[in-house]
C-alpha cells in the first residue's frame, strides 16, 4: 500500500500491514449455488456457526442486496450454545439466465455476515 504526504522528501511511503485475520462465523457451504431449470424447485441450505464457542451470536436479521431472484429465511438449528443456524435460499428466477446476489446476515454484535448468491438457470 502507497500513501501520499505532503513531505517534499517523501512525497510517497510505502506501507505493509502484517496481522492475523480470525474468523467470525463458519460458512458451509461457502456460498449459495443455485442451478436448475426453469420451472423446477431449486434451493439450498447453508450452515452458519460461530468460529470459536466463546465468540456466540444471534442473528438479528437478513437482507439481500438485489432480492429480485430469491427468497430466503434463517432458522435456528437448534438451542445450544454456541448456535447453529440454517440460511436456506430458493430460486425465483423462471426464466433462463445468471444472476448474482449477496445476502447480508447482521447479527447481535457489531459483525455482519455477507453470503455470496449465485444462480444459474439453464434451458
Amino acid at each position: 500500500m502507497k500513501v501520499h504526504t505532503n513531505d517534499p522528501a517523501q512525497p510517497l511511503i510505502g506501507i505493509e500491514l502484517i496481522g492475523q485475520v480470525k474468523a467470525f462465523a463458519l460458512l458451509s457451504p461457502g456460498h449459495i449455488e443455485l442451478k436448475g431449470k426453469p420451472g423446477e424447485a431449486v434451493t439450498a441450505v447453508m450452515t452458519i456457526t460461530p468460529a470459536e464457542p466463546e465468540a456466540d451470536f444471534k442473528i438479528a436479521q437478513a437482507t439481500a442486496r438485489d432480492n429480485k431472484h430469491i427468497r430466503f429465511e434463517v432458522k435456528r438449528k437448534n438451542q445450544a450454545t454456541p448456535a447453529h443456524y440454517e440460511l436456506i435460499v430458493e430460486n425465483l428466477k423462471k426464466e433462463p439466465g445468471l444472476y448474482t446476489d449477496l445476502i447480508t446476515i447482521w447479527t447481535d454484535t457489531s459483525r455482519k455476515i455477507p453470503i455470496r448468491v449465485f444462480g444459474n438457470i439453464a434451458q
